[in-house]
């Protein structure tokens, strides 16, 4: 397998915030707009985009007609669309971002329903691997991790975690470094974390230092390299 190297991408914040936010299920308009309203580019861009959509009640009726979920997943295919073609289209493209619903169903089972984390850790990697294709100038590059081995390992964990994102990513830091065998070996034996990550070579726990830290950084999110709970 490829090794995993990730990088900064400026993402849109106000959308971050949100994916990051408890929002499940019916949520009410203002929860979403009171973050999105500000930014007045913005939300003139929304409402261009969304209009196909709007029956002639606004913006924020459109977001309750189709669901918190529906949304952010328009929202989403707008930035990728952004990401492929250099302008923000003028409705939104739910193909552009199949494979990021489906990259959140995958995991969905082993993290909270309160908040869109997963999504948000495959909209990252969708923008990372489209950034990085213009810069190599290779449109087949991809970032891949080792989905079908994490998936293992936190079937061996117990609890749901508020925070699967860096999880993920952790764990594929720990395939990529010691193996899916030895990895589930030593998540069987209930050995800590602590240990499995003393196991690894100091390269591969550099390279997952790096990469945390280009996803912290991505997600304005750098709490988690104050504090050793994830």
């Amino acid at each position: 397998m490829k090794e995993l190297r990730l990088i900064y991408v400026k993402l849109p914040q106000e959308f971050v915030t949100l994916l990051k936010s408890n929002l499940s299920g019916q949520v009410e308009p203002s929860a979403v707009f009171n973050i999105l309203r500000p930014n007045k580019a913005l939300y003139s861009m929304l409402e261009k985009s969304f209009k196909h959509l709007d029956d002639g009640r606004g913006l924020e009726k459109t977001m309750l007609a189709q669901g918190w979920n529906n949304f952010r997943n328009r929202v989403a295919s707008l930035y990728v669309s952004k990401a492929i073609y250099g302008h923000y289209p003028l409705k939104t493209d739910m193909s552009l971002v199949e494979d990021l619903i489906q990259f959140e169903q995958e995991f969905q089972g082993h993290g909270v329903q309160s908040n869109s984390r997963i999504f948000l850790l495959g909209f990252y990697l969708k923008l990372a691997q489209l950034n990085l294709q213009q810069v190599e100038g290779n449109r087949f590059f991809e970032i891949e991790i080792s989905k079908s081995s994490v998936l293992k390992a936190l079937k061996l964990t117990q609890g749901r975690s508020q925070r699967l994102d860096l999880l993920i990513l952790t764990l594929s830091h720990l395939v990529q470094g010691l193996g899916e065998k030895t990895l589930t070996n030593a998540v069987v034996q209930g050995k800590s974390f602590s240990d499995i990550y003393d196991s690894m070579a100091d390269r591969d726990r550099k390279l997952m230092h790096d990469n945390l830290l280009a996803y912290g950084s991505s997600i304005a999110e750098d709490d988690i390299f104050l504090y050793e709970k994830v």
